[in-house]
C-alpha cells in the first residue's frame, strides 16, 4: 500500500518526495540540508542542485524504482 505522505524514500541526509497535484513531467523532489532538486523520473534530468554523491544515490534509486514511482504519480492525481 502506498502512503499519501509525500516522502517515498529516505537517505541518510535527504529524502525523495512526490506531491499531490504536481505539474508534469513526472518527477520527484530531492531535499536535504541546504539543497533542493527536482529529478524527472524517466530521463533523470535534474533541476536544482545537491552534492554529487547524493544526486548519484538518488538517481540510482529512482532508476531502480521507475515503475513504482509512475504508479505513485498516477495514484496521487498528479496533472498529466
Amino acid at each position: 500500500m502506498i502512503s499519501m505522505d509525500s516522502t517515498v524514500h529516505r537517505f541518510k541526509n535527504a529524502r525523495i518526495a512526490m506531491y499531490l497535484g504536481d505539474h508534469p513531467p513526472p518527477h520527484v523532489h530531492l531535499t536535504g540540508p541546504g539543497f533542493k532538486a527536482l529529478i524527472e523520473i524517466d530521463g533523470l534530468k535534474v533541476l536544482g542542485s545537491a552534492d554529487a554523491k547524493t544526486l548519484a544515490e538518488a538517481k540510482a534509486w529512482i532508476a531502480g524504482h521507475r515503475a513504482t514511482l509512475m504508479e505513485i504519480w498516477k495514484l496521487r492525481g498528479t496533472k498529466r
